[in-house]
């Protein structure tokens, strides 16, 4: 049996289509199997617990030890885990997870561990403040040194992340797999909603928040110069509202929308639209991620719009011709209308690029090495 370890993750999409979906997945690849372990907060402990396993029925779904700043008691918790299941190798989402899976390997309760890293941990601490706490951010690099370079085995959302563990933590091995973020099963087996247009708008969609890590800064003169120049261009925030979006709102009344949707109501909303905008900040968070929504994007049928240096994404636009790449200082080109096929193709590299199924030959190895 092999554990896929979370740690203070609360239920969202992206843990359903990243941590439950994954381990489902990694169950029908005819290798040992896997069981979710998830330490959650104590508050509303219930609830979270009920969310999960309507996810993974097989979940163990435990209370972690109060406030974040004792986590490392949590290891107690997990050697009672693996004294009971005596796992093979853990797979640990995080440098948390992965300090505390490297303990049970110390004491030999389990064999083999992978650092599954979703990002560069400490660099968006420290250019985010996640949590304003400098004793808490001060342990995050010691921490992510350690799980990038004593793991068995690691799985990274990008090579751009890859790169970024060689540069700052001196890395030097090749036990690594690029996995990005893909796509969750209700995404992936959605029929497409693609619907033929006759008005001459054309659509913009930014989904998901607005908070400063998503780079609002960049994003609003970048909105001000097509909504002022494309007179035919509206802008729609699958967001809650907030200082950032309610002000364009009020600035281009009838242009701009703000709507927080239910999650099965999204895919609609996507479809109806033209461009997805994925705009971030040059920082090292940035730079090495892999946002769920630049697949949920494409297979939705719309072009990225998006900027140089974000993740492998940037690159990949430019070679397969996926959206436009924002030049800094540069006004962005007409936008236009995509057409019924292009949506097609661009669903269809979604399928092919961003499917679990897509990366079930490094899946396959990540549980040989643990087996």
């Amino acid at each position: 049996m092999i554990l896929y370890l979370t740690y203070n993750d609360q239920p969202s999409g992206v843990y359903w289509s990243q941590v439950t979906d994954v381990v489902e997945h990694l169950n029908t690849l005819g290798g040992p199997k896997v069981k979710l372990v998830a330490l959650v907060s104590g508050r509303d402990f219930l609830s979270t617990r009920k969310k999960i396993k309507a996810h993974s029925a097989s979940a163990w779904v435990l209370p972690m030890v109060p406030t974040m700043k004792r986590w490392k008691q949590n290891t107690a918790i997990l050697a009672w885990v693996c004294r009971l299941l005596r796992p093979s190798g853990l797979i640990s989402r995080g440098p948390f997870a992965t300090w505390m899976a490297l303990r049970l390997r110390e004491r030999g309760l389990t064999k083999k561990v992978c650092f599954d890293g979703r990002g560069a941990y400490a660099a968006e601490w420290e250019e985010y403040r996640i949590i304003d706490d400098e004793a808490l951010i001060a342990q995050f690099r010691p921490l992510e040194n350690e799980a990038v370079n004593q793991s068995n085995v690691r799985i990274a959302v990008s090579q751009a992340l890859v790169d970024h563990w060689r540069e700052r933590y001196g890395y030097a091995g090749q036990a690594h797999l690029v996995i990005p973020c893909t796509l969750g099963k209700e995404v992936e087996g959605a029929e497409p909603l693609f619907k033929e247009r006759t008005e001459a708008t054309v659509r913009l969609v930014y989904s998901g928040s607005t908070a400063g890590w998503q780079s609002f800064d960049l994003l609003k003169p970048l909105l001000n110069q097509v909504l002022d120049t494309q007179p035919n261009v509206q802008v729609l925030f699958l967001s809650k509202p907030d200082l950032n979006n309610s002000a364009l709102e009020a600035a281009y009344p009838g242009r701009v929308a703000v709507k927080w949707l239910d999650h099965a109501q999204v895919a609609a909303a996507l479809a109806e639209c033209d461009h997805g905008i994925m705009v971030r900040e040059r920082t090292i968070t940035n730079r090495v991620a892999s946002p769920t929504k630049f697949a949920e994007y494409l297979s939705s049928g719309l072009r990225v719009i998006t900027n140089e240096g974000l993740g492998d994404f940037s690159a990949l636009v430019q070679t397969h011709h996926l959206g436009l790449i924002v030049q800094a200082g540069k006004p962005l080109q007409e936008l236009k209308q995509v057409s019924h096929a292009e949506r097609e193709r661009l669903r269809a590299f979604a399928l092919e690029h961003f499917t679990k199924d897509a990366f079930d030959a490094n899946y396959r190895h990540v549980l040989d090495q643990l087996a």
